[in-house]
């Protein structure tokens, strides 16, 4: 693909989920997903900014007093953060999310009414509205062939529509997630993937640096792709 690549609003539109949208996110819609480079710390500044004095985490939300929360997290109205989880590192959790137990999310944007059920480990990632992740998902964000793993330096690149890779400029990205996916328990996610908006995701596959197109069912070890049509 020439040119400056797809835009964020090609895969998900920030501007459609309200909490956001009020806070000044949708301006990144436009934008080149290269381009952009760290979408959710993109989106952590424009929130952060918009908040100005407003506390980060809303007066209806609910935060577990044995989860542990960040001071740079914003967590928005309704959304739950139950026990033993962690939320972290410039992340953004949209309204109405629920953070199940034991769940460790950082460096992320979470989309309004979206479930992260137990044990999901997201780092790096761009989570849309409405998604369902069950038990153990995993969205690896750094590629293991980095000489110093604690220290990342490759560049992520991401999977294009026609087969293609682009550079993110980031050595940590995880994945950007559309709208309405749903996922199975132990699925991994990423890094440099692009997951289309009503995918369903089946247990046990890994998805990594792959372009998944939006109403697409993904299963098995052999990593099948099948258009959804008619009951998923």
């Amino acid at each position: 693909m020439s040119g400056p690549g797809p835009l964020l609003g090609d895969v998900l539109r920030l501007s459609d989920d309200v909490f956001l949208k009020g806070l000044g996110a949708g301006v990144l819609d436009e934008q080149p997903i290269a381009s952009i480079g760290d979408v959710s710390g993109a989106v952590y500044d424009l929130v952060r900014a918009s908040l100005g004095d407003q506390p980060n985490i809303h007066p209806d939300a609910y935060v577990s007093p044995l989860a542990n929360v960040a001071d740079d997290v914003v967590i928005g109205p309704g959304a739950r953060v139950h026990e033993y989880s962690t939320v972290r590192g410039r992340t953004v959790i949209s309204s109405q999310v629920h953070i199940g137990y034991g769940c460790e999310v950082s460096r992320s944007l979470v989309g309004e009414h979206s479930i992260l059920s137990h044990r999901a480990t997201v780092g790096c990632c761009v989570i849309g509205r409405h998604c369902y992740f069950s038990a153990d998902l995993l969205t690896p964000s750094c590629l293991i062939t980095n000489d110093d793993m604690l220290r990342p330096d490759k560049s992520i690149s991401f999977a294009l529509p026609d087969g293609g890779r682009m550079s993110t400029g980031q050595p940590k990205w995880a994945a950007l997630i559309g709208d309405h996916v749903r996922a199975g328990s132990r699925v991994s996610v990423g890094p440099g993937a692009v997951v289309g908006a009503r995918s369903l995701l089946e247990a046990n596959v890994t998805v990594a640096t792959a372009w998944i197109s939006s109403d697409t069912r993904v299963q098995g070890p052999e990593h099948q792709i099948t258009p959804l049509g008619g009951n998923a």
